[in-house]
């Protein structure tokens, strides 16, 4: 464990671009990253001594976790919408002929449908690491060589979970839309 004030002085230094990098991958806007940053500082400084941060790339994995855990929250508040500075954690562009057939491009666009949330929590609440590892690949663009050295697994292996993700993705959309007809 830390010496809570000391060493957290030290951690931020450290992690707080990255944070706020991954955040503006997202949002798109610099002023809103680093809000959300700092957030996600203060959240892991009010975890006091419970912070461990004997393992670098478990912290670092904690911190982009907390990070894009913050930025979907920033993103769901209601006061968002309503707010006249170039957010884009929703977007009003119109699908393209290849979203139309590719699961992860349809689920991928925040904010679009009652049914993407729905199937993006379902994933979420039944394979996290599945989840966390289409969010950083495709959303974030973090390479799979990275990805897979991060979660101890091949990249062949990264690809796969992807590919399998993607089609479980399909069906769901599918059985939903089906369901509503």
């Amino acid at each position: 464990m830390m010496n809570h004030n000391e060493n957290f002085d030290d951690i931020y230094l450290k992690y707080w671009k990255f944070s706020v990098n991954v955040a503006l991958k997202i949002v798109k806007n610099r002023a809103v990253a680093e809000d959300i940053s700092q957030e996600t500082f203060y959240k892991l400084f009010m975890l006091g001594d419970k912070l461990d941060v004997s393992n670098e790339a478990k912290l670092e994995s904690l911190i982009f976790t907390a990070t894009v855990n913050n930025v979907k929250d920033y993103c769901k508040k209601a006061y968002v919408r309503r707010e006249q500075q170039p957010i884009e954690c929703e977007t009003g562009e119109e699908k393209t002929g290849d979203e139309k057939y590719n699961p992860e491009a349809r689920i991928l666009r925040m904010e679009e449908s009652e049914y993407q949330k729905l199937v993006l929590q379902r994933l979420r609440d039944k394979n996290p690491v599945n989840y966390d590892i289409l969010i950083k690949t495709k959303v974030l663009g973090m390479s799979p060589d990275s990805v897979a050295e991060e979660y101890g697994l091949t990249r062949n292996s990264v690809n796969n979970r992807i590919l399998r993700t993607k089609e479980w993705m399909n069906k769901e959309l599918e059985k939903l839309y089906r369901k509503k007809k």
